[in-house]
């Protein structure tokens, strides 16, 4: 019982502390740093993110090749970070929101393709839509 009770305690103190440290870690910038700003045009940013889109797309799609599962994830990825940049493009609630939705979609379904074999079709595809939902919204009201 008192190992229990110990170990318990352990568990309590480094979880918190773990904590505490992540939260000082996420709010702290390097001396000097500025706050991120985009080089690149939300232009080119809707560019490349199109690219994208339709590589995987054509993943989610095509064929269970053996490459399908890595191609779908790493595109999903690369389709996540250019939404995560996107959200700094812009300080309309409604613009910031459909980009983290599709950078929080796009990092389900690279969570799903990295089950490889066991991944879900019909799970990617609904991702795949939503995705898409994300993006025909914001260009409904932006483009």
């Amino acid at each position: 019982m008192a190992h229990r009770t110990v170990a318990t305690i352990v568990l309590f103190v480094g979880s918190a502390c773990c904590l505490l440290l992540g939260a000082r870690a996420e709010s702290a910038q390097p001396a000097g740093s500025q706050p991120y700003k985009p080089v690149a045009s939300v232009r080119g940013l809707m560019t490349g993110q199109g690219l994208l889109f339709k590589q995987l797309q054509a993943a989610v799609d095509g064929p269970k090749a053996a490459d399908r599962a890595m191609t779908v994830q790493l595109t999903a990825e690369a389709l996540a970070e250019l939404a995560n940049v996107n959200t700094y493009n812009s300080d309309k609630e409604d613009y910031r929101g459909w980009a983290s939705q599709l950078r929080e979609t796009a990092m389900e379904l690279a969570a799903e393709a990295k089950k490889k074999a066991s991944a879900d079709d019909a799970r990617m595809k609904q991702l795949f839509a939503r995705i898409e939902a994300a993006c025909q919204a914001c260009h409904d009201a932006y483009q």
